[in-house]
């Protein structure tokens, strides 16, 4: 029989599984110690979970506290604006006691009306920007400033258009200031002594703000040397400029029963002509049988006859 043979034993060196990496990091030893108490570890999430939301209600509250306060604050601010508006200190005691400056032809009585101020009103209430508003509604208004005076009383300045002339629409007249703005129909008792200009349409003086037409340029560059001319053609006497934007500007004066025609440049020298020409036709008596006079030459002056054609 054979004998049984033993197993040779083995060389090689028993060896452990290695450990598996952990996910979670070891907890501290006094942690482990705590758990090992009884305690388990959703019992240590919840009780950090429920200090994070006592924190949260915390600052909840504190905003709510803030959002209470600026409310307070902003309502303590209404009331007392409130009875600052109440406040009789505060209002115009009376209404004859306003400060009107620059005023020459509007009346004191017809700017406070328009300015639609009333005895009681506070100054606090009132906004100066509508009553300039509500002032520069009126025609001979081109400007107007509101300040106030406390603690009851306010400072109007007004500035009136200064008109220099009367534009001829149609059966219509009305006055152009000198920025040559249309600005008011003359009515009865307005005043009237000033020049007509006719021969223009209403078109012509449609123009951007500060931008004038070119013949209402001219007109006021004539305007300003008959101002400077001697009688009987300086400009108190002038009754109508004639605009024809061909022949140029034709004058009528009260004191000479001719019309003069200048065209559209060198009035000055013009007129001058005319100076020279003038005792000559009273002296000779000519004026009642002179019919119209074209200065619009270099140097010459051409005179028409009543019932006479013109003839240089």
């Amino acid at each position: 029989m054979k004998k049984k043979t033993e197993p040779r034993p083995s060389r090689l060196i028993p060896q452990r599984p290695a450990p598996k990496p952990r996910l979670i990091p070891p907890r501290p030893k006094s942690q482990t110690r705590f758990l090992s108490r009884g305690q388990s570890q959703n019992s240590y999430r919840r009780n950090r979970f429920k200090g994070e939301s006592r924190k949260t209600w915390l600052r909840g509250v504190a905003w709510l506290f803030g959002l209470l306060t600026l409310a307070g604050l902003g309502l303590g601010l209404v009331v007392l604006y409130h009875q600052l508006l109440t406040s009789s200190r505060f209002c115009i005691k009376d209404i004859n006691n306003i400060e009107i400056e620059g005023a020459r032809r509007l009346s004191r009585s017809l700017l406070l009306e328009q300015s639609k101020l009333v005895s009681g009103a506070s100054l606090l209430a009132i906004r100066p920007g509508q009553v300039e508003r509500a002032l520069m509604a009126h025609p001979w208004v081109a400007k107007a400033e509101v300040s106030r005076k406390w603690p009851h009383s306010l400072h109007l300045k007004i500035q009136e258009r200064d008109p220099v002339a009367l534009v001829q629409f149609g059966e219509e007249l009305l006055y152009m200031d000198r920025q040559g703005m249309i600005f008011k129909p003359l009515s009865p008792g307005d005043p009237h002594n000033f020049p007509v200009i006719t021969g223009l349409t209403p078109e012509q003086f449609r123009h951007p703000a500060g931008d004038l037409p070119e013949v209402v340029a001219q007109a006021f560059q004539l305007m300003d040397v008959l101002k400077a001319t001697q009688p009987p053609l300086n400009l108190e006497n002038i009754s109508e400029i004639h605009v024809d934007l061909d022949r140029g500007f034709t004058l009528y004066a009260n004191s000479v029963g001719v019309a003069l025609d200048l065209g559209l440049q060198d009035y000055s020298e013009k007129l001058e002509k005319f100076a020279q020409l003038w005792p000559v036709l009273v002296q000779k008596g000519l004026l009642t049988k002179v019919n119209r006079i074209n200065l619009n030459y270099p140097r010459r002056v051409l005179v028409t006859m009543k019932g006479m054609e013109a003839n240089p």
